[in-house]
């Protein structure tokens, strides 16, 4: 299931899709690049002319020539109170698309990849009319890092054994036929599988307690908190 982090996917779509290229560069509205997934990587932007991040915009008419730079990602913009604003790529393009979109005054508007929306995520204001831009949004919140591995005779590791409760980025490298990995704690019950090997990555939050690492084997604690 699609999921996109500040706003529901339901919204019908009313921006006009349009041939990537000069077209659209030609004419009169300001231009913004949105770039995503550049080599593979867990990055999302929306850019101004100038290649500055966009937190802040004044209202109206824009070109948004999206640079969608992998096949396990996708660019989708649309926002909780503008329902004429919802427009994506889909995850398997790989190119560039363009688009227009009318931005309101007042308003906010959100962007992620949809099917990593807690690490891959934007967001902006629109200017009120004839008033002083709203102040920023606040920044997203830190997503740490963690890995976790299991040998092909089914020990665990961890990268570390305590850290901060927050949410947490964890890649799993699982080297045995025979063995998984398992996190269990506190809102957390993952699992490889035994019959899994290779990497996988886990967004998860992680609340105060202890979690268990383990496998068949061995097992290991982490201390959140």
């Amino acid at each position: 299931m699609r999921r996109l982090v500040l706003f529901p996917l339901a919204a019908a779509l009313a921006v006009l899709a349009l041939p990537a290229g000069g077209a659209a560069r030609s004419g009169d509205n300001p231009v913004l690049d949105a770039i995503v997934g550049t080599n593979d990587a867990f990055d999302i932007t929306l850019n101004d002319a100038s290649g500055r991040r966009v937190t802040i915009l004044q209202p109206g008419t824009y070109t948004i020539v999206v640079h969608d730079r992998s096949a396990i990602h996708n660019f989708h913009l649309a926002s909780n109170d503008d329902p004429t604003v919802d427009f994506r790529t889909d995850v398997e393009f790989v190119g560039d698309k363009t688009f227009t979109a009318t931005f309101k005054p007042g308003l906010g508007y959100a962007y992620a990849c949809e099917p990593h929306w807690q690490v891959m995520n934007g967001s902006f204001l629109v200017a009120r009319a004839g008033g002083s831009p709203p102040p920023p949004p606040p920044p997203a919140p830190k997503v740490g890092r963690l890995a976790a591995a299991v040998a092909p005779n089914g020990a665990v590791s961890l990268s570390r054994s305590r850290v901060a409760a927050g949410r947490y980025r964890i890649t799993v490298r699982d080297r045995s036929q025979r063995y998984d990995f398992h996190l269990v704690g506190r809102g957390v019950n993952r699992r490889t599988g035994t019959a899994f090997t290779g990497k996988a990555t886990w967004n998860l939050k992680l609340a105060r307690g202890t979690y268990l690492a383990r496998s068949d084997r061995s097992k290991r604690r982490l201390r959140v908190g």
